[in-house]
């Protein structure tokens, strides 16, 4: 009789749970299916057990993304959820990450259809703890159609991989979101290019990763989490603890740009239950989509970013990753909390091969190079995808900088067509694509002395003005347009007879970069 009891009680309780579940699916992919072999408690329906090498691990953290446990001397862990798509382990540090036809598999799928109670085992092997690697993050690859695939298949993958491959020691990558632009179908052609860096890399959702058919957050996402898995998480390496986190609420009922940015108090409780298992002497790396802010402006990326800052405040050192604008920009949040919000892979859009990618402030069409030694981050560098390691600023001569501006009636020859942006045509505009206020900036006339510039200022890139504004026959797109950047220094020659101006950037790291232009 106690034994009919407890299994009403658990068909009543799956009922329940089943019906008040927030996270609505609108398929089932995959069951993942283990053999029901732990006893469940009452109440519970999500049962497993973890492994590492074959033996039970105390300590592992699991999550659907709403219930928080850690596996007990037997390697079980037990839960109840309510219509969740996945449960999730967040990978200790001393296990080699579950690999899935090269992407990240730490995850398995919920399908309660076949049972009310579900067990779901991660059997992990250990690795040598990695004090030392690197991160590579991508930002808003976005394909949208063929030509754009055909675009990233060749040259940027290419490209990218002329770097990525030269890369030692452990590696891991992360994509920020916008994987593609309103076509999940691509997902496909994305995975098939992304693996060929040979580490495995993380997803985050971004705004045009969502299904614009539905009209909500919480089934609207369902083509990522089907492809990628869920949109939020957390993974250890080294003495980094990665989250990753979904920072658009979707609506898509006025158009598929019905959206804002902010996390939902539901990730917000997640992300306070799973860094409870996290010592604040370790660091930390967040991956979302939307900056949380934006140097030099008053207004916050997204709506609740306090919330955020307030859990991952205490953590030895911050690092906080984004995209979302195509371009570059560096914010210092506080002593040991950074954001480095990252231009696109693709750049201000696909220019389908028209010319040299560029973001919409004048930076190359790139990614991050992250590394890091124990709890500390130790270099740091944007790379365009197809250009040399170098390439971080570029010299315009007068003659280039004091571009004009404005779009005219009419065909445009020459971005001289148009109206002034910039009253001279004495100044040297130099763009430092990865700058931000730690940086040093100098520069020099023929073979006189270094002169530090330390004012920067707020303009366009003549590069960004004359490709895409002037030089724009694909279809015209407001976000492809040219976009202010305050990573920009002017420089008034005090020779009018100069021959070459020179300027050098010093990053934090130690890192110097070099570039000149010569008198027209």
């Amino acid at each position: 009789m106690k034994n009919t009891f407890y299994y009403i009680a658990s068909l009543l309780m799956a009922a329940v749970l089943t019906a008040c579940g927030d996270e609505k699916i609108a398929e089932r992919i995959g069951g993942n299916e283990d053999a029901l072999t732990i006893k469940h408690k009452v109440g519970m329906n999500v049962v497993g057990r973890v492994t590492v090498d074959g033996s039970p691990r105390e300590g592992v953290v699991v999550s659907d993304g709403i219930t928080v446990v850690a596996t007990d001397k037997n390697g079980e862990y037990q839960m109840r959820s309510s219509g969740r798509q996945h449960v999730f382990v967040s990978i200790p540090a001393d296990c080699e990450l579950p690999v899935e036809e090269g992407l990240p598999k730490f995850y398995k799928t919920l399908d309660f259809s076949k049972g009310h109670i579900i067990q779901r085992n991660f059997n992990l092997k250990r690795r040598e703890p990695s004090k030392d690697f690197t991160l590579v993050a991508f930002a808003d690859v976005q394909i949208g159609g063929k030509k754009d695939v055909a675009e990233f298949v060749n040259p940027v993958m290419p490209g990218i991989l002329n770097h990525t491959s030269t890369l030692k020691g452990t590696v891991i990558g992360i994509s920020l979101g916008d994987i593609c632009w309103n076509n999940t179908d691509l997902y496909a052609d994305y995975k098939r290019e992304i693996v060929k860096n040979n580490f495995p890399v993380f997803s985050v959702i971004g705004n045009h990763d969502h299904n614009a058919k539905y009209h909500n957050d919480t089934e609207s996402d369902i083509d990522f989490r089907n492809a990628f898995g869920p949109t939020y998480y957390s993974y250890n390496i080294g003495d980094w603890h990665i989250v990753v986190l979904d920072d658009i609420f979707y609506r898509g009922v006025t158009s598929h740009n019905d959206y804002d940015g902010s996390i939902t108090q539901q990730q917000l409780d997640w992300l306070k239950k799973d860094l409870a298992f996290v010592d604040k002497s370790k660091s930390l790396i967040v991956g979302l989509h939307i900056p949380t802010s934006r140097r030099g402006s008053s207004e916050p990326g997204i709506s609740n970013s306090n919330e955020l800052y307030a859990l991952i405040k205490d953590y030895h050192q911050v690092n906080i990753l984004s995209g979302h604008v195509h371009n570059n920009c560096t914010t210092t949040l506080a002593p040991n909390m950074t954001e480095y919000s990252l231009g696109a892979v693709m750049g201000a859009w696909w220019n389908h091969f028209e010319h040299l990618g560029v973001c919409n402030d004048g930076s190359p069409r790139g990614y991050g190079v992250f590394t890091f030694s124990g709890n500390e981050l130790k270099d740091e560098y944007y790379i365009g995808d197809e250009t040399a390691r170098d390439y971080q600023l570029k010299v315009y001569p007068p003659k280039e900088a004091s571009m004009r501006f404005g779009r005219a009636s009419g065909a445009l020859t020459s971005p001289f067509d148009a109206v002034p942006l910039m009253t001279d045509d004495t100044h040297v505009l130099i763009n430092i694509f990865n700058w931000h206020t730690t940086w040093k900036v100098e520069v020099k006339e023929d073979d006189g002395q270094w002169t530090v510039l330390d004012r920067n200022a707020l303009t366009y890139d003549p590069l960004a003005v004359r490709l895409l504004q002037y030089g724009n026959p694909w279809e015209q797109r407001p976000s492809a347009g040219p976009g202010y950047t305050d990573h920009v220094f002017l420089y008034s020659p005090s020779n009018a007879a100069w021959k070459t101006i020179t300027a050098r950037a010093t990053d934090p790291f130690g890192n110097v970069y070099t570039a000149s232009a010569n008198h027209e």
